[in-house]
């Protein structure tokens, strides 16, 4: 059996979460990966939990704060990463998920809210196997400045 711990982020990580975002196509520069943990952490309102197996992260789960004029406040789950390793997807994402969500509670938010990837039909399963409503299909906008 792994050894495995949950926990927040920290910025020895900053190596393994770059790997596993290249996982998911978004290629971003190491080091200012390492500047946005420090960075997060300094401001203190992000929630990042890690799952690491046998001292290595393979696993992370990014919220942020979702503030609202129209509902209580939410954590907006901006991502679910995972080892390409399916063993690893199945047997941890749910302990993982369930120590973002109690962090969640602890720190007052209503709930969570996340968009996914319409590709991830894994996520989209454990999501409505643990308790969430796909609201509406949305469209992703972004503009760079």
């Amino acid at each position: 059996m792994e050894k495995y711990e949950i926990r927040r982020v920290s910025e020895d990580d900053y190596h393994s979460i770059h790997a596993l975002n290249g996982q998911l196509g978004y290629e971003y520069d190491e080091e200012k990966v390492k500047e946005r943990i420090l960075n997060l952490l300094e401001t203190g309102t992000d929630i990042i939990s890690v799952l690491e197996i046998d001292n290595k992260v393979v696993g992370y789960i990014h919220g942020i704060p979702y503030n609202t004029l129209y509902a209580d406040n939410l954590i907006n789950m901006v991502a679910i990463v995972f080892s390409k390793d399916d063993d690893i997807e199945s047997k941890y994402m749910r302990e993982l998920f369930f120590e973002f969500e109690k962090r969640v509670k602890k720190n007052g938010y209503h709930g969570i809210r996340l968009t996914a990837d319409v590709e991830r039909d894994m996520l989209h399963g454990f999501l409505l196997e643990n308790g969430f409503e796909n609201k509406r299909d949305l469209k992703h906008y972004i503009k760079y400045f």
